[in-house]
């Protein structure tokens, strides 16, 4: 896969994925380049990604609407609903199931 795609949540564009890669037909992954409105996202994926056991169980510093309604756009107007992705800031990695 070498197209690019666009992650949203709900309306909101969060970035743009290239350098797609898969090693089956469920689980991808790539290099985002965040919009403006992606990035007020980084604390949602920060919490999330932490693996510290003293957050679990713990409530969550964001409302819940963050955990749903994701979509990727794989050709214009086409959306395809996933659960929410995992997305490393600092590398600008995102993994993501369909």
């Amino acid at each position: 896969m070498t197209q690019q795609i666009n992650l949203y949540h709900g309306n909101i564009l969060i970035g743009t994925i290239a350098s797609i890669a898969t090693e089956d037909d469920e689980e991808y992954n790539g290099i985002i380049t965040f919009t403006p409105e992606g990035e007020t996202y980084r604390h949602v994926f920060e919490f999330l990604a932490n693996d510290d056991p003293s957050n679990a169980g713990a409530e969550l510093p964001f409302e819940e609407t963050y955990l749903d309604d994701w979509f990727i756009e794989k050709e214009e107007g086409t959306m395809q609903e996933i659960a929410i992705p995992n997305i490393n800031f600092d590398e600008c990695e995102v993994v993501w199931q369909e």
